[in-house]
């Protein structure tokens, strides 16, 4: 007869539930529930740093920085909301980058060789963690020195 092993010794049987299984059931749900909150945060970020691409290579054609400030506010204004909660407790919607135009730095340089532009900008959006109904805030810096010379072919 062989001996039976103590429950010690016993490998865990198959389909058991380990501490390494609820651990890591633990770190994928907590991923992913970051990755909710999170990644439309930053995909919006990387949209706002797309729209002030395509302004400073508007900037090339266009000597208008008064027009070009409004209509990049503008567009960056409309690419999403976020909730945002009010002094009162409520909770509304707000643009996601919310720029007034003394917040945009838009120098352009027509002495240098070649022409440049700097755009800069900061930007302070709400982050809203859904289950657990809380807010924080994360700011944002964009940043571009651009070549603004004619190409000339």
């Amino acid at each position: 007869m062989i001996p039976s092993a103590s429950p010690r010794q016993r490998s865990t049987e198959r389909g058991e539930i380990t501490w390494v299984t609820l651990v890591l059931l633990a770190s994928l749900l907590g991923g992913g529930y970051l990755a909710v909150v999170w990644v439309p945060i930053y995909l919006i970020r990387y949209q706002a740093g797309l729209v002030a691409t395509e302004f400073a290579n508007k900037a090339i054609h266009n000597p208008d920085d008064d027009a070009l400030v409004k209509e990049m506010c503008r567009k960056l204004a409309g690419l999403a909301e976020v909730r945002s909660p009010e002094p009162d407790g409520s909770i509304s919607l707000q643009p996601a980058v919310n720029l007034r135009l003394e917040d945009v730095k838009w120098e352009r340089d027509a002495t240098s060789v070649p022409r440049m532009l700097h755009l800069a900008f900061a930007y302070t959006t709400s982050v809203h963690y859904p289950l657990i109904d809380r807010f924080s805030e994360k700011t944002f810096t964009i940043e571009r020195t651009q070549d603004i010379q004619p190409v000339k072919w």
